[in-house]
């Protein structure tokens, strides 16, 4: 293609653009600014806040390109100047003014959600650790083998399991010779423990239609841990289907709603004020790190990942598990283990894909 033909078709294409990209730059100024006011509790701003992150990404792409665009009308002003008897429209600030905004975005953006994932040194240990592994095993996962021989090489202290079918005893009988310490809430959540129960209790976090969280007091040579397993509920209404493919596709975002999922998490929350031992709080929340109830979370709780993670820790999806390209990387980070104040997080890692929609995390955590 003739460069001219080329410079002609730049030059068609700047203003649409332009003001493509000028309109994205307003859009994710508008969400920052509800973000910044902490709206919620409303389908669109909810899930646009669960995927935070990504709203910010393409500045990093719309702000060279607006720079080029204001940088040619500059040049093509500067030529028309040296015409004689050519009228000359002045540049407009709309491009800079853009260009700025932009700018501001990819800060706030890096800020927000780029420097917590940055790797923070963290001191070696100085007395005695223990860790632990969450994992949703995926209630239909065809490679327990496979991942019962990664649990099992992890040599976690404790572990905590999801979405254990009812039925699923057997298929963990490796698990049970190796822990010699088990409970569970029948298809919900599971605990293995190399440690001794002193307790356990069924908590109640939503009365109708129900949601139960497991409680374990642990005798870890001679400290005692108090341990709660819980998966939180999707953040989806129970309204009519409108239709979609209903795994996490366009139906899923249409029926979006976290208010279920957030009251489960206050409640748990409000009991969790009143334990007076060292606890963990671990298991699939079903919320991402930028969705705002992990603030409320993050002012009572201490994250594992976010002290001694390197990385943005995503767990969810494994792409190939839910017929997704297997090149697709997790996009979210949903499983947690927070820790009191009592413990510190020293190690955390996540896990390779074992056959379940999800990849394991595990943390190494110091008594202190």
């Amino acid at each position: 293609m003739p460069w001219s033909v080329l410079r002609k078709l730049i030059g068609i294409m700047s203003r649409p653009l332009g003001q493509v990209i000028a309109w994205y730059a307003s859009m994710v100024a508008i969400f920052t600014i509800l973000r910044l006011l902490r709206i919620s509790d409303v389908w669109l701003i909810d899930l646009a806040n669960t995927f935070a992150p990504y709203w910010y990404m393409p500045l990093g792409l719309t702000l060279p390109v607006s720079i080029m665009l204001t940088r040619r009308r500059q040049v093509d002003i500067a030529a028309r100047l040296r015409k004689p008897k050519r009228r000359v429209i002045a540049p407009g600030s709309r491009g800079r003014r853009s260009a700025l905004l932009q700018i501001v975005l990819i800060a706030i953006g890096l800020y927000w959600f780029a420097l917590p994932t940055l790797y923070h040194p963290v001191d070696p240990p100085q007395g005695d650790t223990f860790s632990v592994i969450t994992f949703n095993v995926q209630g239909h996962n065809q490679e327990l083998e496979t991942a019962t021989d990664w649990l099992l090489a992890a040599e976690a202290d404790v572990i905590v399991l999801q979405e254990t079918a009812e039925g699923y005893d057997h298929r963990l009988a490796r698990l049970y010779d190796v822990y010699a310490h088990e409970d569970h809430i029948e298809g919900s959540v599971r605990i293995f423990s190399r440690y001794a129960i002193l307790e356990r209790e069924i908590l109640t976090i939503e009365d109708d239609p129900g949601r139960l969280a497991l409680r374990l007091a642990l005798d870890a040579n001679g400290r005692e841990l108090a341990v709660y397993a819980v998966h939180f509920v999707l953040p989806q209404s129970t309204a009519k289907s409108y239709g979609f493919a209903p795994d996490f596709g366009i139906d899923f975002a249409l029926r979006y709603d976290e208010r279920r999922r957030n009251a489960q998490i206050r409640r748990l929350l409000k009991i969790l004020e009143s334990e007076t031992r060292p606890f963990l709080l671990v298991g699939d929340f079903n919320m991402s790190d930028a969705s705002l109830i992990y603030d409320e979370i993050a002012a009572q709780l201490r994250d594992a990942w976010r002290s001694a993670g390197s990385g943005a820790g995503r767990t969810w999806p494994v792409a190939e598990v839910i017929g997704w390209p297997q090149v697709i990387q997790p996009l979210l980070r949903i499983d947690y283990v927070w820790h009191s104040e009592r413990l510190r997080a020293v190690e955390a890692l996540v896990g390779e894909a074992i056959g379940s929609d999800h990849l394991p995390l595990k943390v190494v955590l110091e008594w202190s």
